[in-house]
């Protein structure tokens, strides 16, 4: 049993996964809190708080947390889609310290992947796949943004296949790309795009999450179909995004192909 903690414990503890060495916690404020969900809270505050949804954020000096998204309105703070890091409060209420800490995500030394997505990778559910692959495989996640988890990933909620051009996006040090774009942009633009993508990294293994396969013939390039999963048990209403369940799939086919390709498994 001690051996399979050992070897389980930053899977089934994910908390362990986060450098608690050197915790560093600034004091900015404090806030007042109006309403409390476990994963969703808003707050009143006298101070001018400058808040960023990358960043790491600590109340009462004790529960750690991160938020897919910050909404500020005057005086009052909405923190939505909380990831209690250590701990979540059973309650939390009255007027409460609040701060920001240096605690960031540990990632492993392994073959870097760089995410590349639009709403679908940071939309709902999207914020497990990083978490399900990383647990499985000897993977680093590469980016310009920090997911609710911390892992990084290239994401903006419109982001189309041209976007990875027009930012001069570069990926010299990363040896697999995922690409989940081209769902809500021009077939022919996405194809012409993605041909031109390919062609500038004709090292690196591609795989392409995408509703049809798209003509761009590579060796180093893998498809997985989402117009296979069935709607109503891996889709939202909208019938676009993936759900729980569809980014659960995803994620597992993900796995298998990174297998394929010869990522190692923990």
């Amino acid at each position: 049993m001690s051996l399979n903690f050992l070897v389980n414990a930053k899977e089934d503890f994910f908390v362990l996964n986060y450098s608690w060495n050197h915790l560093q916690n600034q004091n900015i404020g404090s806030i007042k809190i109006l309403e409390y969900e476990v994963n969703k809270f808003k707050a009143s505050t006298e101070n001018t708080l400058i808040l960023d949804n990358q960043k790491t954020y600590v109340v009462d000096n004790k529960h750690y947390f991160r938020s897919e998204r910050i909404e500020t309105n005057k005086d009052t703070l909405t923190f939505i889609g909380v990831h209690w890091i250590n701990e979540y409060p059973r309650r939390l209420e009255g007027d409460i310290k609040f701060g920001l800490s240096n605690l960031v995500l540990n990632q492993k030394e392994g073959i870097s992947i760089a995410m590349i997505g639009d709403s679908q990778m940071g939309w709902r559910e999207g914020k497990y796949t990083r978490k399900w692959i990383s647990e499985k495989l000897n993977v680093r996640f590469v980016g310009n943004k920090n997911d609710v988890f911390g892992f990084p990933y290239y994401f903006e909620n419109s982001y189309t296949s041209n976007d990875i051009f027009l930012n001069n996006l570069q990926f010299n040090e990363t040896e697999i790309v995922i690409l989940y774009l081209g769902l809500s942009e021009n077939r022919e633009d996405f194809e012409t795009n993605l041909k031109k993508f390919v062609a500038l990294n004709e090292e690196k293994e591609i795989i392409i999450i995408h509703n049809t396969l798209v003509k761009a013939v590579s060796s180093k390039l893998h498809y997985i179909n989402i117009s296979e999963y069935n709607k109503s048990t891996y889709f939202t209403d909208d019938g676009i995004h993936l759900n729980y369940k569809g980014h659960h799939k995803l994620a597992q086919e993900l796995i298998a192909k990174l297998i394929l390709i010869g990522v190692e498994k923990n």
